[in-house]
């Protein structure tokens, strides 16, 4: 095998390998005003490495892992002495898991009409916006 062949070979396996990953989600961000200050909200949902991050002003304030069949995340923290908390579901981790299980969940579900992935933003225990994933 030549050196260009093999070159062309490595190139293609590292490109192939790649494809493998999922993208991450990321929400649409989302602007709320509170107490007459702006505050930009956002969040991004890693699938492959069931990491969780939410995100006040770009600055990742509020992180989180997904309990095994576990569609519920409950988040909160102090931002500039604002009490932020956020209640996610994301339907998509259990119906990922596949096979009967991932049905079974997928129409449990949808007859509850829990079956998008979403977070309910809240300030002092009042929801102030959702972010859609």
């Amino acid at each position: 095998m030549n050196k260009v062949t093999l070159t062309c070979t490595l190139a293609a396996v590292m490109t192939l390998a790649g494809c493998g990953s999922t993208p991450p989600r990321v929400a649409q961000e989302k602007v709320v005003t509170i107490n007459g200050t702006d505050m930009t909200f956002g969040g991004i949902y890693n699938v492959d490495k069931n990491h969780f991050e939410l995100s006040i002003n770009g600055e990742p304030v509020m992180k989180g892992r997904f309990a095994p069949y576990t569609p519920t995340l409950n988040l909160s923290t102090d931002y500039q002495g604002e009490d932020i908390s956020s209640y996610c579901y994301f339907g998509s981790v259990l119906q990922e898991r596949g096979g009967k299980f991932g049905m079974i969940a997928g129409m449990i579900q949808a007859s509850q009409q829990k079956s998008g992935d979403k977070c309910e933003i809240k300030v002092a225990g009042e929801i102030k916006e959702h972010l859609y994933f």
